[in-house]
């Protein structure tokens, strides 16, 4: 059997970036906890219905921001009611610029090689 490891083609990296989904209500806060270059794990107070696409803004740590449309694919919800707790989401990306894809590829190459890391204590 292979690494399952080894099934994902994008590579992705833990991020704790600010992001902003908009919907038809209003916006709503969130954090990222890893992204890909096709896809984000955002971790917020929110629950939003699944399969539906959203506008999403991602806070980059360069000062920059980029502008995705993604639809929502899963939820540790999962058609629950709110209880109130922290919902997880996955998005997968449907639309974003070419010039967002870019950066957005050179900000994971960056941080996926570890060229920016927090600093260490001690």
């Amino acid at each position: 059997m292979a690494d399952p490891s080894e099934r994902r083609q994008m590579p992705r990296i833990n991020v704790t970036w600010p992001i902003t989904i908009i919907t038809s209500q209003g916006t709503i806060e969130g954090e990222s906890r890893n992204i890909t270059p096709s896809g984000l794990f955002i971790h917020c107070k929110n629950k939003l219905p699944e399969d539906e696409v959203y506008q999403i803004i991602i806070k980059l740590p360069n000062e920059k921001q980029i502008i995705v449309k993604g639809q929502m694919m899963w939820s540790n919800l999962n058609g629950r009611q709110d209880t109130g707790a922290f919902v997880n989401m996955g998005f997968s990306f449907i639309r974003m610029s070419d010039e967002d894809q870019e950066v957005l590829r050179s900000v994971i190459s960056l941080f996926g090689e570890g060229g920016i890391r927090k600093p260490k204590h001690g």
